[in-house]
């Protein structure tokens, strides 16, 4: 008897205990016991623990029901019955309430050494049993998706091309950047890449640029397709000139290193002169063709104020020292058909054996004028084809854009079309050596490279005899 009577007693300290510790919700039109739970922060189980005539099933509209508070927490956090939350991001306990909706107050019963203070990426924070998501109970998942790094793509193309050039898998790189899949990214793209594999070709920063001076009248989106540079890095670099028409002369700020005056005179560039005597029916135009240069650089070159020539005119042609034309006329096919053979010169050889001169970059051969284009992915790297010293780093011919030109032992080799020579004028250079990144013929078209062997008296050889693996 005293036994019935001392559980009675306790069974009713505890109803009083529930009673004092229930918070009364009125059930509304679309509630569900599983909705309440968590809009209240407490599990299901709890709420049909104190309310035992409920239908987890069905629930009534207008009832009002009993929300468990301070009891059931405490008697939670006692037992430890939580699960772990790994933060993704820095934030406060504030932040973590709200994204699973629970109670702040809740959490810093839980973690009261978290209370008010910023919470690193990774920290471990206690939440109540049972309301955990799925994907945030693994503690230690595998890499997530915001453990990467940004590369910026310094020149166009694709996953695979970013893939290979920093030796991470395709499939890995398309899982970070599923919108990038199959596309062709421009110039100035972030992609993701897994963290410590970042490898920016370029950071600009708007206290590291060089100055671009406008040779025509032009806006800044003209400039920015010119040198291949984003419209926004323009702009963020010289916002006064957003939308304003620039006249010639202007300084225009650009990334350190893509600067591209058009206008450097000859006089301050170390560069070869060839004497040209006029001849009937010759035009500036034909003979700038022939020897690789502008029309307008020809004419600036001797000063000339109009098109107009006369036979037996002298003109200085600036060239290279590989681009120089042979200085006897070249025969026309008429007249070397009426040569015999054996009073033809001999064709000029190197002492170097055919087919034993590495491929400056990979990629398919085609013969051009005086050499061979590669055609290869933009951004691979050019490398000597043997040992040698650089005569010759710059862009002061247009026809061959960014151009490299070492001097060998036996011949000359001449790499052109580049984005960037990473070599000066002086340097000695290894075979095998990067010496610049392939471009595009004057920033347009395809990537290649323009590839040249000269001798040492620069008559052009075929490359496609000296290369080895040449397709």
């Amino acid at each position: 008897m005293k036994r019935e009577v001392l559980a009675l007693g306790i069974s009713v300290l505890l109803g009083f205990a529930y009673a004092k510790e229930c918070e009364y919700y009125k059930i509304q039109k679309g509630d569900t016991l599983t909705g309440i739970a968590k809009k209240k922060g407490v599990s299901v189980e709890d709420i049909l623990s104190h309310n035992k005539h409920l239908d987890p099933n069905r629930v009534k509209v207008g009832e009002k029901i009993c929300i468990p508070t301070g009891y059931v927490k405490s008697v939670r956090a006692k037992t430890k019955e939580y699960d772990y939350y790994v933060v993704e991001r820095g934030g406060r306990l504030e932040h973590v309430a709200k994204r699973l909706g629970l109670p702040v107050k809740e959490l810093e019963e839980l973690n009261p050494k978290y209370k008010g203070a910023w919470l690193e990426k990774g920290t471990k924070v206690k939440v109540p049993k049972g309301v955990l998501k799925a994907e945030q109970t693994k503690a230690t998942a595998p890499r997530a998706k915001q453990d990467y790094d940004y590369y910026v793509m310094q020149k166009g193309g694709k996953l695979e091309h970013v893939a290979k050039r920093l030796g991470v898998p395709l499939k890995e790189l398309e899982a970070l950047n599923p919108e990038y899949k199959g596309k062709f990214l421009s110039k100035g793209t972030k992609v993701k890449v897994p963290k410590g594999e970042e490898k920016e070709e370029k950071k600009v920063a708007e206290e590291s640029y060089d100055f671009y001076t406008v040779e025509r009248g032009a806006k800044l989106e003209h400039i920015s397709k010119k040198l291949g540079i984003s419209l926004k890095t323009l702009e963020k670099l010289n916002p006064e000139y957003k939308g304003v028409w620039l006249k010639k002369g202007t300084r225009v700020k650009v990334p350190k290193g893509t600067a591209k005056s058009e206008e450097i005179p000859w006089e301050k560039t170390k560069v070869s002169y060839v004497k040209h005597r006029v001849r009937r029916g010759e035009t500036i135009s034909s003979i700038a063709e022939k020897y690789g240069v502008s029309t307008k650089e020809v004419m600036r070159v001797n000063h000339l104020k109009s098109k107009k020539l006369h036979a037996g005119m002298v003109l200085k042609i600036p060239v290279s020292a590989v681009a120089k034309e042979e200085k006897t006329p070249k025969l026309s096919e008429k007249n070397t058909a009426s040569i015999p053979e054996e009073r033809q010169a001999p064709p000029t050889e190197i002492k170097v054996s055919k087919g034993s001169i590495p491929m400056p970059v990979d990629g398919k051969v085609v013969k051009s004028t005086r050499g061979v284009d590669i055609i290869t992915n933009c951004g691979e790297a050019v490398r000597s084809v043997d040992d040698g010293k650089v005569i010759y780093s710059g862009d002061d011919l247009q026809a061959y854009g960014n151009m490299v030109i070492i001097e060998h032992g036996d011949f000359i080799s001449l790499y052109a079309y580049n984005s960037k020579n990473m070599v000066k004028r002086g340097e000695t250079v290894s075979k095998g050596q990067q010496i610049a990144t392939v471009g595009t013929k004057n920033n347009l078209g395809e990537c290649m490279l323009h590839f040249e062997l000269r001798t040492k008296d620069g008559v052009p050889l075929d490359p496609t005899e000296y290369l080895r693996n040449a397709q």
